[in-house]
């Protein structure tokens, strides 16, 4: 289940770019990502989680091109989170 969670999250991200290609309102799927993010227990919010959160929330600054940059270090975070998960 958890994996299924992250791939989901893996997907949603990946969105946030295809909405801000299109101009569409890209910044409201952004706050709902990072608010549910924010929601996790403190369990979930390991080593990575920070960094995540971190760029995520600086993406509304950036250019297009660091954007998109950003978008797949998120994606490549949350495989991390998702193999630190089937660790423990």
């Amino acid at each position: 289940m958890i994996e299924g969670y992250y791939n989901k999250l893996k997907g949603r991200i990946y969105g946030l770019l295809c909405e801000k290609e299109k101009e569409g309102s890209w910044e409201k799927f952004l706050d709902t990502i990072i608010t549910e993010l924010m929601g996790l227990s403190d369990v979930d919010k390991t080593i990575n989680f920070w960094p995540l959160i971190g760029k995520l929330s600086a993406l509304r600054y950036l250019n297009y091109e660091y954007f998109r940059k950003t978008i797949f270090e998120c994606i490549n975070i949350v495989g991390e989170l998702a193999n630190g998960q089937r660790i423990h």
